[in-house]
């Protein structure tokens, strides 16, 4: 029997009978024919790929690596798939959408080799963001520097977005086969990527073992997380609360980058932070209940709100760190779009144009912003969905104009109902064909969809400014302006609680300092900078505390030696190595 069923089920005596007799109810699926994986300390949900065959794999690799003779036998894939793996130093490619288990597969990767004498067990994390604008050679060197294994995320857009992906291709298969290098690298992509990497560029998906991620849009898969999840966090699900979990697993989509694994993490949390604020903290396990869920659903995606409802999305909008003059803008925009659906339901039409720009540095809030317009659109019946389906004018300029023209087509066709937010789209000046073909899809498919175009400010105006008929299309255009020092910190602590960590005084005023030095820095990207340091953080914590006798207070707070080195920290430590 599953951990999350163990307790005292004496309440039963006080619930209302099934509707349907007991003999026609069937059977709980088995825990046991579940794919759960438990290495470390900490489980993994894996889907159709046996994650033990992979770590079994990788750890046989490392082991004959480490060897000081052997054989160089080829190895297969663990798709199957033909591969021109030696028994090198390992290289594994990750493929499943995003927030498929990627971190928590990559610490259990890096604990095997640790295990087979192959690095600490740490993780160097890369993304495709610190190779944007940067010579083919970067990405290189990036997966050659000695130390950790290196996590590189999205390696199919670092590919797909740079000006020459062939080069790109050329500069990691080099540092895969270069002699010198003895840093494992684990890589992400997406599945519709690795269709693609598989077809352009086979010879670097052979450098890999590919490993296919589950799909949590699975409801098996999502209740399967959920009960890991649950045990790990000693919380334990009701009888008279699973029903209510499905169907709210089932139904929830999740708002932006709240998708897959960190929608039902994000799920399960704020139901025991209902439950602890109801009931209070417990010393044993939590047991949750109908009334800790209800509304759970609803305050992660309110699109599942009664319709016209649009009061989540607009506490989301003021529960942003900063952007006041954007949430008043916002504000106005709902006013104007009820006004407009009451008068779509007496017949009379709107030619005001829905189409919004979007202006500033990365990481200020644009996506999410365009994602809370598009739910306040659908909610008031204006669109159909609200999704948003986020582009760069890479992704919508073709080989020729037919190609331009599928391409812009296939991208509009997503995002019918919801939002086509298009990135960058300062670039589009290189494209005229797509601007030409954007506008005829928007003129043809008229308020299906809104298209939300973010940039830099300057960049913006000069490409508006040279392409009149395209301006003529947008509204409002809404100004984004970074955070300061302060403000970062403190979306670096929501992030904490939201994940139920907790941080010391000394973590806090290291960040101040770390921030203001992170400015300087032109990959700096404010939210998606915090993000990324919180994750590297925690990353940094688990390696720490990996093997060590700590207590639940111990996990739960982060310290300022939890940091990532600074690059300084980093020269003088391989310095010292090297002297």
């Amino acid at each position: 029997m599953s951990k999350t069923m163990v307790g005292d089920f004496d309440f039963l005596d006080d619930t209302p009978s099934p509707e349907r007799p007991v003999d026609e109810i069937p059977p709980p699926s088995d825990r046991s024919t579940r794919r759960v994986l438990e290495r470390f300390g900490f489980g993994f949900v894996y889907g159709e790929h046996d994650a033990s065959v992979l770590l079994g794999d990788v750890r046989a690799q490392a082991e004959e690596w480490n060897k000081p003779t052997g054989d160089q036998a080829e190895a297969t894939r663990v798709d199957g798939a033909p591969s021109a793996i030696k028994s090198g130093v390992p290289a594994v490619l990750l493929v499943g959408d995003p927030h498929s288990g990627q971190r928590r597969l990559s610490r259990m990767i890096a604990l095997t080799l640790a295990n087979a004498g192959l690095g600490d067990g740490s993780i160097r994390a890369h993304d495709a963001e610190d190779v944007r604008n940067a010579p083919p050679e970067r990405i290189g060197q990036l997966l050659a520097q000695p130390g950790p294994v290196i996590l590189f995320e999205r390696l199919d857009v670092a590919i797909a977005d740079a000006a020459d992906p062939g080069a790109v291709v050329g500069a990691v298969r080099r540092a895969r086969r270069d002699p010198v290098n003895t840093t494992p690298v684990i890589a992400t992509c997406e599945p519709r990527a690795y269709r693609r990497l598989l077809q352009e560029h086979p010879k670097l998906v052979q450098a890999f073992r590919v490993h296919r991620l589950p799909d949590f849009g699975d409801l098996d898969n999502r209740m399967t997380l959920l009960h890991l999840l649950a045990d790990e966090r000693r919380v334990t699900i009701g009888a008279a609360a699973l029903e209510a979990v499905r169907a709210d697993l089932e139904r929830l989509r999740g708002p932006g980058d709240l998708v897959n694994a960190r929608l039902v993490e994000a799920y399960l949390d704020q139901a025991a932070q209902r439950n602890m604020e109801r009931a209070g903290a417990s010393h044993d396990r939590l047991v949750l209940t109908p009334d800790d869920l209800a509304g759970v659903a609803e305050g992660i995606e309110p699109a599942l709100r009664p319709p016209g409802d649009i009061g989540g999305y607009l506490r989301q909008l003021d529960q942003l760190t900063g952007l006041e003059d954007v949430k008043a803008a916002v504000h106005e925009l709902a006013d104007e779009a009820a006004l407009a659906a009451d008068r779509a339901r007496y017949g009379v039409s709107g030619d005001d144009p829905r189409h919004l720009v979007f202006t500033g540095p990365p990481g200020t809030g644009k996506t999410t912003v365009a994602g809370l317009v598009g739910g306040v659109y659908a909610a008031l019946g204006l669109l159909q969905s609200g999704h948003v389906v986020a582009c760069r004018p890479v992704h919508l300029a073709g080989r020729d104009q037919v190609d331009t023209r599928n391409r812009v087509g296939a991208m509009v066709d997503q995002a019918l109902g919801g939002v086509l937010l298009i990135q960058e789209a300062y670039r589009l000046d290189r494209a005229p064909a797509v601007v030409d073909e954007l506008l005829r899809r928007m003129h043809q498919s008229g308020a299906r969809f809104i298209v939300v175009c973010s940039s830099p400010a300057a960049e913006m105006e000069g490409f508006l400014a040279g392409n009149p008929a395209f301006r003529a299309e947008f509204g409002r255009v809404m100004e984004f302006t970074g955070m300061g020092d302060r403000d970062m910190v403190r979306l670096f602590q929501s992030y904490a609680e939201r994940d139920l960590y907790m941080l010391d005084e000394e973590l806090r005023v290291e960040l101040l300092s770390r921030f203001a030095a992170m400015r300087e820095d032109p990959r700096f990207a404010y939210a998606r900078t915090v993000r990324a340091l919180f994750e590297q953080t925690v990353a940094r914590q688990a390696a720490r505390l990996a093997g060590a006798d700590v207590n639940a207070a111990t996990v739960a707070r982060l310290t300022a030696r939890d940091l990532p080195e600074t690059p300084l920290e980093q020269l003088l430590g391989d310095f010292r190595a090297g002297s």
